[in-house]
């Protein structure tokens, strides 16, 4: 191939709409991860350790909890609006419906348990705000995000992620200014920024509900579909739940059942993962309502679209291992000194990104092909064996530990779905 058949190939391959979606997915991700550094340390710094660890402490509990807001309405509206988009406006009313009475219900439940949960320390004026921002706002942001891409404005939900992390920004550039003219007592300043970080994620989330119904249509309610999506949707949020404890789980133990230092470095070494993952999320963020479309035509060509991403994501995720292996000496300088094990630890861990690539390419093929069930099966064995295996070795090897225990869940976790991909296969040549 010479080198005006590239350049062709090349401008061929950028003319395509999932290239220009996963780009402004990917640019919207890669700008998040720039503004969100300056805002985490700018906030740390605002509100001290210990305001710091309650806001991270009620934020925790709602993250937990956040899969359960929409009940997988949201993801339910992609899969039948990607398909036929007439019916938009029922989906998205019905949607809007199910996060606002369960946003309310868990926040309230959550408000009556809270002196039993949190500390004294933190008022219920905090909770209340800070509950509401990351369970009802950002659920409202979620939903939206998802109707834009399902009717495909990719690049108008792309600017949505982008608003809401500038948004945050500001916040807390407020927040220090109020700091600075008021030098208030650290209770005010905790509540002052639950305030001000609820008002962020409000005004973010009615410029999204509002983009939705100007572009895609106003929302509208069917009430008799509200059971069925509920009983098909819980298995996405099902499968959300078993992904963040399973992505999650190991870091919580570490502090618990080894030290200190060792989670921070290996939570340093994760960060660097994060951003690995990064453009491959974007890509499969931007094709997410093309796996409906593909699944509703049925299982070879949902598998043969799935192939034409396989190549990018492995020839990306051994990219990624080797810049990994090579740049992870630069941690410390970085970080600082102290944080010399984490290169070690970044290398250990370097295999994720192609690892979470493949399982999440496997994972969403299985999804557009409307066995979101199998999936969230697997995902919740994972999050089990992860448990297992931290709970087994980290005492034995510390922080290797929780390493291992990642890459063998991980590991199992990606060669499941696949052999359910196989399984399907199969079974439908013998047909």
């Amino acid at each position: 191939m010479n080198l005006n058949e590239i350049k062709l190939k090349i401008a061929q391959i950028t003319k395509k709409s999932l290239f220009k979606d996963a780009s402004w997915m990917l640019i919207a991700r890669l700008f998040n991860v720039i503004v969100q550094a300056a805002y985490f340390v700018i906030l740390a710094r605002s509100l001290g350790a210990e305001n710091y660890g309650s806001f991270v402490a009620v934020s925790a509990l709602a993250s937990l909890l956040f899969p359960f807001v929409a009940l997988g309405s949201d993801d339910i509206l992609v899969k039948e609006v990607s398909v036929n988009r007439q019916i938009f406006a029922t989906y998205w009313g019905n949607t809007l419906l199910i996060l606002l009475i369960n946003s309310i219900g868990i926040t309230s439940c959550l408000l009556l348990l809270a002196r039993l949960i949190f500390p004294d320390d933190i008022s219920l004026l905090a909770i209340a705000f800070l509950l509401s921002a990351d369970l009802f706002a950002l659920g409202l942001q979620e939903a939206s995000n998802k109707a834009l891409r399902a009717v495909g404005f990719v690049g108008k939900a792309a600017q949505l992620v982008v608003l809401n992390t500038v948004a945050k920004l500001l916040a807390v550039l407020c927040l220090v200014i109020f700091i600075d003219n008021l030098g208030s007592a650290a209770k005010i300043e905790l509540d002052a920024w639950s305030v001000l970080y609820f008002a962020s994620s409000f005004f973010v989330s009615l410029f999204a509900l509002l983009s939705v119904n100007q572009i895609a249509g106003k929302p509208k309610l069917n009430l008799t579909r509200v059971k069925s999506d509920i009983a098909e949707g819980i298995y996405f949020s099902i499968g959300m739940s078993a992904n963040n404890i399973n992505n999650n789980i190991d870091k919580t133990m570490l502090a618990s059942m080894a030290t200190l230092d060792a989670t921070g470095i290996y939570g340093s070494a994760y960060r660097f993962i994060n951003i690995g993952d990064v453009p491959v999320i974007a890509l499969i963020s931007a094709s997410y309502p093309r796996f409906f479309q593909e699944g509703s035509r049925g299982l070879n060509s949902c598998l043969n679209f799935a192939k034409k991403l396989l190549p990018v994501i492995v020839i990306y995720g051994i990219f990624s291992f080797a810049a990994f292996q090579i740049f992870a000496p630069l941690v410390p300088k970085i970080l600082g000194a102290e944080y010399q094990n984490a290169v070690s630890t970044l290398r250990w861990l370097a295999p994720l990104p192609l690892i979470n690539g493949l399982q999440l390419l496997a994972a969403t093929t299985l999804t557009g092909l409307g066995y979101q069930k199998s999936r969230s099966v697997v995902q919740m064995i994972a999050a089990m064996i992860n448990l297992i295996l931290n709970f087994w070795l980290i005492p034995i090897f510390g922080l290797y530990g929780a390493i291992w225990a990642t890459l063998t869940s991980d590991g199992i976790r990606v060669i499941s779905l696949n052999v359910i991909l196989f399984f399907l296969y199969s079974k439908s040549q013998k047909l």
